[in-house]
């Protein structure tokens, strides 16, 4: 498994237990990011400081891998942002 694909399964595992509890978090690992706000201004905050990171150094802050994991994979697909 390439290191992108590790990173994303990560996040979605975090996600999962994100839901689970129902709590918003940010996440920037080695190759993938994931977001779950439910109105936390921190995170709204550090999470544009790093879409701005990310348009600096030529990778798109709007990319959702979710939505094509989730479509290969068979599951329902749920906005993360």
């Amino acid at each position: 498994m390439e290191k992108v694909e590790i990173a994303r399964k990560f996040c979605s595992e975090v996600k999962a237990l994100a839901d689970k509890y129902n709590i918003s978090f940010f996440l920037v690992t080695e190759g993938a990011s994931i977001t779950k706000n439910n109105g936390c201004e921190a995170i709204k905050n550090a999470r544009s400081a790093h879409k701005e990171w990310e348009r600096c150094h030529g990778f798109d802050p709007e990319e959702t891998w979710q939505w094509e994991e989730n479509k290969r994979i068979g599951n329902e697909i749920l906005e993360v942002k």
